[in-house]
């Protein structure tokens, strides 16, 4: 695939990503900024009677009579066709024959007359190799026989191919949909038998004739990707399978549980005029909470007192409640007390949270007393209207040194989020909106999950209702990433030390569903090139400091380990809770960079990243994950 698909791929995909129920359907071509040569794009030949002619530029429609021959220059004498020019896309002339080509033969087309917009005219020649059967088309059905998997992925799965609607080959991504049939899943595409096209890449800049393969990827409903990039090709016709492996989606959302809140106190003394209520503080999504404690607006006797005269510590609950802090209180029965009242003789009573002797006066709740029934009253964390999310990654094995020496994270540092958010807090209220800092946001630091050494975890509270990106990056865990972000550059964005994958090859696993992906907690039994490889004592590769570089010879050996990039993690934010997987990361950006960063920041050095970045311009796969813990 050359490199102009992938970019069209990677708009595509990026798109689909970011707005959920995106319009695909669009066949526009994509924009061209530059004139490039003779200003020709490209010669497609469709079937045996019809020749497409692409160009960089807009032209004048009433330019193009006349302006066009194609002659047969294999025999003697050449010979002439009769043809029809019409447009039939933006920049693009379709070319009918009258008289069939012959499958094979290459043919020249003279262009001598189109007029662009502005105001140039061109000229020059093309040649194509024509192909056979007056718009043949195979019936291409393109399979996933993991169901189990496929089905996991909420609102179906679609095909995204360069096959345009007539089945043709398509400069952008067309949506076909997937049908669950019971045993397989599985799409239909009519693709125009094409015996030019090759599954070989290196042939894909012949100017003679369009040797692209066709491509094709699967979604999920919200743009995400669930398959790596396939290629394939129809030499004839008939019917042919595509089969597409299935990536299990990358966060788990939970179906909505509606849970019964603690049950009320015990009221011992029921006509004393005080109502007993369990105050309770829900932090079961995040367990931020370590000393946390509400201070009340009434007193121990349980009259209302607006100098909020008693703070009382809660404590932990367990078995089917367990996440939630309590505390028992008494307060006065007193009718004229309303959720909405205005005046000190009306107020509700009120608590508000207190953690680690700080209180968070955006986190409060009203309680009311018109009669002694006991209650159950929750204040809950974050943002009641958003929806949380917890973010989980396994760094416990990703190499910080080529050899593997070093694991994890060094001393002094931690992990921290970033992502695509402009709005999300904390547990506490804090505002932890983020556009891709690199670590640069203290709220969006993680910390490592009790007794799971090396999981780090952190729970945000987002706006639902869209899908969001998202990665880790390694800092120090007092300052964060930004006095390290400041001392680097690169040709993107310059986080040196961004989660990374460990790939067996140094070729794009988007692009090459070969390449295996090294998931540095189980190296054993690594898939590569239709082998199983242990790359348990591999070193990742330091390469040549020369920037992007052509895979050694050899691989995949199981003796190296290329870093490679790691697409932005996705997850779609609707009402419910949301889990991630547990991503594995395998390594980081500034592994073979020579110098760590407590090095650079001590010496104020000035490091440019590009020239480690072997894998710059690759797009990447999805990383190794689990979903426990």
């Amino acid at each position: 695939m050359n490199h102009l698909v992938l970019r069209t791929l990677l708009a595509a995909i990026l798109a689909a990503s970011v707005v959920a129920g995106c319009d695909c359907s669009s066949g526009e071509p994509p924009p061209v900024h530059d004139l490039v040569g003779d200003g020709f794009s490209a010669v497609v030949p469709v079937d045996d009677r019809t020749v497409k002619v692409r160009f960089l530029e807009d032209f004048d429609d009433n330019s193009i009579a006349g302006a066009f021959s194609i002659v047969d220059f294999t025999v003697v004498p050449p010979r002439a066709f009769a043809i029809t020019p019409r447009t039939t896309a933006t920049r693009e002339v379709t070319l009918t024959v009258a008289t069939p080509f012959a499958a094979g033969t290459r043919y020249t087309i003279d262009v001598d007359g189109v007029r662009t917009s502005a105001g140039r005219v061109m000229k020059g020649t093309l040649n194509f190799t024509a192909v056979g059967g007056s718009s043949s088309t195979a019936n291409v059905r393109v399979v996933i026989g993991d169901v189990a998997t496929a089905r996991r992925h909420p609102g179906g799965l679609l095909v995204l191919a360069t096959v345009a609607a007539d089945g043709t080959f398509s400069e952008t991504l067309q949506p076909y949909p997937m049908v669950d049939d019971g045993t397989v899943f599985a799409a239909a595409l009519p693709v125009a038998v094409d015996p030019s096209r090759t599954l070989d890449g290196s042939d894909d800049t012949d100017s003679t004739v369009d040797r692209r393969a066709y491509a094709l990827l699967v979604v999920d409903a919200a743009g995400r990707l669930a398959s790596a990039l396939t290629s394939f090709v129809v030499p004839a016709g008939g019917d042919i399978d595509v089969a597409v492996t299935v990536l299990p989606p990358l966060s788990i959302i939970d179906e909505p549980v509606i849970t019964p809140l603690p049950d009320p106190p015990t009221d011992a003394n029921p006509t004393d005029g005080v109502k007993q209520v369990r105050l309770v503080v829900d932090d079961r999504a995040a367990r931020e909470l370590n000393a946390p404690a509400l201070k009340l607006s009434f007193a121990a006797d349980g009259t209302f007192d607006s100098s909020f005269p008693q703070t009382l510590n809660l404590s932990p609950m367990s078995g089917d409640d367990e996440g939630y802090w309590q505390v028992v209180v008494g307060i006065r029965v007193d009718a004229a007390r309303t959720v909405d009242g205005t005046s000190p003789d009306t107020f509700p009573y009120f608590a508000t949270l207190v953690e680690a002797g700080a209180a968070i006066e955006a986190l409060s709740l009203s309680i009311v007393a018109p009669d002694e029934t006991p209650e159950t009253v929750r204040l809950s964390l974050g943002n009641a209207l958003w929806t949380p999310v917890t973010f989980r990654v396994d760094v416990s094995r990703a190499y910080l040194d080529p050899a593997g020496s070093e694991r994890g994270v060094r001393t002094g540092e931690a992990v921290y989020l970033t992502g695509e958010w402009q709005q999300a807090v904390d547990a506490l209220g804090n505002n932890c909106g983020d556009a891709f800092s690199g670590g640069e946001q203290p709220c969006l630091k993680m910390r490592e999950l009790d007794g799971h050494p090396g999981v780090w975890t952190r729970t945000i509270w987002l706006p639902p209702g869209r899908p969001y990106g998202w990665k880790v990056v390694r800092c120090d865990g007092d300052t964060g990433c930004g006095p390290l972000n400041r001392l680097v550059s690169s040709a993107g964005r310059a986080f040196a030390t961004v989660m990374k994958n460990l790939a067996t090859d140094n070729v794009d696993a988007f692009a090459d569903a070969a390449v295996g992906l090294v998931d540095p907690i189980n190296a054993t039994t690594t898939a590569a090139g239709g082998r199983t490889i242990d790359f348990t004592d591999a070193d990742v590769y330091v390469g040549t400091l020369s920037g992007g570089e052509e895979d050694p010879s050899g691989t995949p050996d199981g003796q190296r380990m290329f870093k490679q990039e790691v697409p932005d993690l996705v997850v779609i934010v609707a009402q419910a809770p949301i889990v991630t997987r547990v991503i594995h990361v395998g390594t980081w950006r500034d592994v073979n960079l020579g110098n760590t960063p407590q090095e650079i920041i001590a010496g104020s050095l000035s490091v440019e990243l590009t020239p480690a970045d072997y894998d710059d311009g690759f797009i990447g796969r999805f990383p190794p994950s689990r979903e426990e813990p």
